[in-house]
């Protein structure tokens, strides 16, 4: 298994690649900086002059952490200004041999996070003790809805079902119709 942090350059070295691959000049600020806050890389078209930061989010695991941490009230303190661009959800497994690429605006990033975070935090019937961590399961990168494991959890907690409307699985078209 891979360290968590070479799993995050090796998803950034990833998604620069197929952004490279669409045309596009692509740098990486955490060549220059150890983690880069708000974003990862920095997208320019050489046509337009135009530009977009983008943050990359690399995981092995069904929910992929976002870097940020909850209030036990499931506030998020300045989420919006932290979120300055489109992201790109990486699911890839320990060995690195596949990358699966999800895609979202800006926008769509900020309403997934919060509406996510808060079903997690006020919706289920249980008392969090630490403030939680929050990630974003596949499936709600792919429009779906979380439902209840086992029978007996839906007593717990009621399904979550995704603030986006269809999948964002490779829609790269979020990122270049901004440059």
């Amino acid at each position: 298994m891979k360290q968590k942090l070479d799993i995050g350059r090796i998803g950034e070295k990833a998604a620069e690649l197929e952004l490279l691959k669409l045309g596009f000049d692509v740098i990486n600020l955490n060549d220059f900086r150890n983690n880069y806050e708000n974003a990862d890389l920095i997208c320019m078209n050489p046509a337009t002059g135009k530009s977009v930061m983008i943050q990359v989010k690399t995981g092995t695991t069904k929910n992929i952490m976002t870097g940020f941490t909850s209030e036990l009230d499931g506030t998020i303190p300045d989420l919006e200004q932290k979120v300055i661009g489109p992201w790109i959800f990486i699911r890839t497994d320990d060995k690195v041999s596949y990358m699966d690429y999800y895609i979202l605006s800006k926008e769509e990033t900020v309403e997934l996070i919060e509406t996510s975070n808060d079903w997690y935090v006020n919706k289920w019937n249980r008392k969090l003790s630490s403030k939680p961590i929050v990630g974003i399961d596949i499936p709600w990168l792919q429009g779906l809805k979380t439902e209840a494991s086992k029978p007996q959890a839906v007593k717990q907690y009621p399904e979550y079902v995704s603030s986006l409307k269809e999948t964002s699985y490779n829609k790269w078209e979020k990122i270049t119709s901004l440059l």
